[in-house]
């Protein structure tokens, strides 16, 4: 039975309400800080062949393309006819579609009337797997191992029934292993919740209806895919990124190149050329250098177009085995968002020069780091937290200040510092606009932070995955770069120390600060093409400063009347070069 569109459309946004209930499950029941408080999790929903069909709205495309080779690979282990109402599964190993170890992901097989109709599924980002860093996200690992306890795909539960030494096993892996399996139980709980939701959809719709609907919606968002696709002039065209350092050999860097061709509706990614894999953790598995090219794609179509299994079909890609985008193992990945995001502004990079009218500068990277310390109990405390920079300015309009969703493809925002100050011995200080930190141009980058957080015991600073601070985000057309982040413990003070933007187990004291910056966002066209009024407001919005005005976008203002030197600023500007 086809449904009719206005149908299709009540079980598509039925389906997808399923998935964010399910979100909402493994948020609130979860332990660790980052999940609770910044909602650092995946739930969505496969039929019973596998493909996807709805989504979490928070969901990362990081996540996604992890959830879907891995039931690939869950059924390789667990065929389909093994399965059991009551069963779960969990794994977190990379190369079977996994992330990183910190990243848990649950599938449970939902059968409706005895036979397999769906999979819910959640992942989560939890605490700590063990490692040789507190909070499993050591910068200066080398291979998985170094990184905390892998999962190979294996039941947690058999028809209902727990499986008591696996889940001994995992907690005796952990420095906080209440949150770890809090976090566990809580991924359980969603994935019950979405099987009881598809439960009563069936019942409503009928079992072979439901399914039917569900490939009829992946049939949909490929044919919007494709549209958009053909919208895209037509030709081949190139882009690279480089990625600062692997986090071991600091003064080594490492470029990511692509080749794009755009034929017709479909888009082919060529990813030969890209550096070897590295010593360092910064080398991405294939579910996530696959998420990076979804997501430059999705950049430049329509953004309604639901995320489903259709979504993936247009796209071909190559991803040479032993390089950055596709190691062998045991090559560590806890720091691959450095790779994953070379390969979007790679992409956005080819596509800017072949598609100027859409053209985007680069962005700053996240900023990742995780703080730890003993407590005189013996007890471990730790907990990973996420910093966001600048967009880069885009070919009708500035970046945006300090936002993620570039970074992971999800709505997260800022978590409350509050949460974090309640259950650790922590102190956030100052968090401001780092003025003058995005790029100059006739469209300016989106600024960076500035934070400062104070330690109130003795412990000690992770910072990995931090990118883009010895080459920050480069402008286009003329755009300035923005400007490169960094740690620095106590900034201003005698003892004052740069860090290295990827450092592992750093000693902090009691009363130390340790003050964050994240990268700017670059400027698009030369920055003296900016209109004077707008670089007038972002001195008056704390964005810019006035000596900046000056020696960046030739504008001299007036400091007593707080306006525009126009006869100044005009004979500064033809100096620069802007006629």
């Amino acid at each position: 039975m086809a449904f009719n569109p206005v149908t299709l459309e009540i079980v598509k946004n039925a389906l997808a309400a399923a998935a964010e209930e399910m979100g909402v499950a493994v948020v609130r029941g979860a332990y660790s800080t980052l999940i609770k408080e910044g909602g650092d999790a995946t739930s969505a929903i496969f039929d019973n062949e596998g493909r996807l069909v709805a989504q979490s709205r928070g969901a990362p495309l990081m996540h996604l393309s992890s959830l879907r080779p891995s039931l690939r690979e869950l059924l390789v282990d667990f065929p389909r006819e093994s399965m059991r109402d009551g069963d779960a599964y969990i794994f977190n190993d990379p190369y079977r579609g996994g992330i990183h170890s910190n990243d848990i992901m649950l599938f449970r097989p939902v059968f409706v009337d005895g036979k397999l109709t769906f999979f819910t599924t959640a992942l989560v980002h939890v605490a700590d797997v063990g490692g040789i860093s507190a909070g499993g996200l050591p910068a200066n690992a080398t291979e998985m191992y170094h990184e905390g306890l892998i999962l190979p795909p294996v039941k947690l539960y058999d028809a209902g029934k727990p499986n008591e030494s696996l889940i001994k096993i995992i907690g005796a892996n952990s420095r906080t292993p209440e949150k770890v399996l809090g976090d566990v139980y809580a991924l359980l709980a969603a994935a019950n919740v979405g099987a009881v939701r598809l439960a009563a959809l069936v019942e409503r719709y009928g079992r072979e209806e439901l399914l039917e609907a569900c490939g009829d919606l992946m049939d949909y968002s490929e044919r919007r895919m494709r549209l958009e696709i053909e919208k895209i002039p037509a030709g081949v065209c190139e882009g690279a990124f480089v990625i600062d350092d692997d986090g071991i050999d600091s003064e080594k860097s490492y470029t990511v190149r692509t080749t794009l061709r755009i034929e017709g509706s479909t888009l082919q990614a060529d990813f030969s050329g890209t550096d070897a894999q590295s010593r360092g953790p910064i080398n991405a598995a294939y579910s996530q250098s696959m998420s990076g090219v979804l997501f430059a794609l999705r950049c430049f179509v329509d953004p309604t177009i639901p995320m489903n299994d259709g979504c993936y079909r247009p796209i071909e890609v190559n991803l040479p085995r032993g390089t950055l985008v596709n190691p062998n193992p045991p090559a560590a990945c806890n720091s691959r968002m450095a790779t994953v995001m070379a390969i979007v502004e790679a992409m956005v990079q080819a596509f800017s020069k072949h598609y100027p009218e859409r053209a985007v500068a680069a962005s700053s990277n996240v900023h990742v780091y995780t703080m730890n310390s003993e407590r005189e109990s013996g007890r471990v405390w730790t907990f990973m937290d996420a910093q966001y920079g600048g967009v880069g300015a885009r070919s009708s309009s500035d970046g945006l200040d300090s936002t993620g969703p570039l970074i992971f493809g999800g709505n997260r925002g800022f978590h409350t510092i509050e949460a974090f100050e309640m259950e650790y011995p922590v102190r956030f200080e100052r968090f401001e606009y780092w003025r003058d930190s995005g790029g100059a141009g006739r469209y300016r980058g989106g600024l960076g932070i500035r934070r400062d957080v104070r330690m109130l015991e003795d412990g000690q600073l992770t910072g990995r995955a931090t990118d883009r601070c010895r080459f920050p985000p480069p402008g286009v057309f003329g755009g300035e770069r923005g400007a490169g982040g960094g740690w620095v413990v106590n900034m201003g003070a005698e003892d004052e120390a740069v860090l290295a933007p990827k450092v592992t187990g750093y000693p902090l004291r009691a009363g130390d600060t340790v003050t964050m910056l994240t990268s700017g966002g670059g400027g698009v066209g030369p920055a003296w093409e900016r209109y004077p009024g707008d670089v007038l407001d972002d001195v008056r919005d704390g964005r810019v400063s006035i000596a900046a005005a000056r020696e960046r976008y030739g504008v001299v203002i007036d400091e007593e009347a707080f306006e525009v030197d126009e006869t100044a600023t005009a004979a500064l500007r033809r100096s620069m070069g802007g006629g």
